[in-house]
């Protein structure tokens, strides 16, 4: 028995706001044409490797720019580059990453590139093993966002903050009722949206901003009550 999520009470959160140091989350996107065989999925090297909310800030860069050197990197996140080289070393060895060799001036330098994990699935088809590590992620990352909407608010203690179409933050959080269709479809929504993202981070204009899209089916505690005490009846 598991809590029920038919036609579920989903919440829905939508948040951006100026991002002073760090880019957005991470986007592991596939292919949806590809044959699900034809797709590999995430081994344990791939979970730990974007354990840490630092690499998978990494990964969003790069695979956003598709290619960023040390410097550049450093920039972009605000950290040096040899407090850099651990993580990218990590995702190399987790192919999230792959190292090209450039010639600059006589002297030979590092190009990072999005590697083919990012194109991998993480969770197998039809699976439900991984399910408790994609969870522990997003709290991961959520987490991750909770303390650069911190630090922004430090930055603009006594300032009042844009509204309307010029606001420089939004925050919408919902709970609502989807079946499967409408589950669907705002999922083709966030993808248009989320291209929309994309596009203006390989633009780059303006100030760098945070946008984090999250929904998930909203368990009472209830629910949570039930299952657990169906469990140790030995029914789940």
């Amino acid at each position: 028995m598991r809590p029920c999520v038919s036609d579920c009470c989903s919440a829905v959160a939508s948040l951006s706001f100026p991002d002073f140091r760090v880019p957005t989350m991470s986007d592991q996107t596939i292919n949806p044409h590809a044959p699900r065989d034809a797709v590999p999925t995430w081994t344990d090297v791939q979970w730990d490797a974007v354990s840490s909310p630092h690499r998978t800030q990494l990964l969003s860069v790069i695979d956003g720019v598709g290619r960023a050197t040390i410097k550049e990197l450093s920039e972009w996140t605000g950290r040096t580059g040899p407090s850099l080289y651990p993580h990218l070393e990590i995702l190399e060895k987790a192919q999230f990453l792959t190292v090209e060799f450039e010639t600059k001036k006589g002297r030979p330098y590092r190009v990072y590139c999005a590697g083919p994990a990012l194109k991998w699935r993480s969770t197998a088809h039809g699976s439900t093993d991984t399910g408790g590590r994609a969870i522990k992620l997003a709290v991961q990352l959520l987490n991750d966002v909770i303390l650069r909407l911190r630090r922004w608010g430090k930055v603009r203690e006594g300032v009042p903050i844009e509204r309307g179409a010029h606001a420089s933050a939004k925050l919408i959080a919902e709970t609502t009722w989807l079946d499967e269709e409408q589950r669907e479809e705002l999922n083709r929504r966030v993808a248009d949206l989320m291209a929309f993202v994309r596009q203006a981070r390989a633009e780059r204009r303006g100030s760098r901003h945070t946008v984090t899209i999250y929904h998930f089916p909203d368990v009472t505690l209830r629910a949570v009550r039930e299952y657990r005490q169906a469990k140790e009846l030995g029914q789940g």
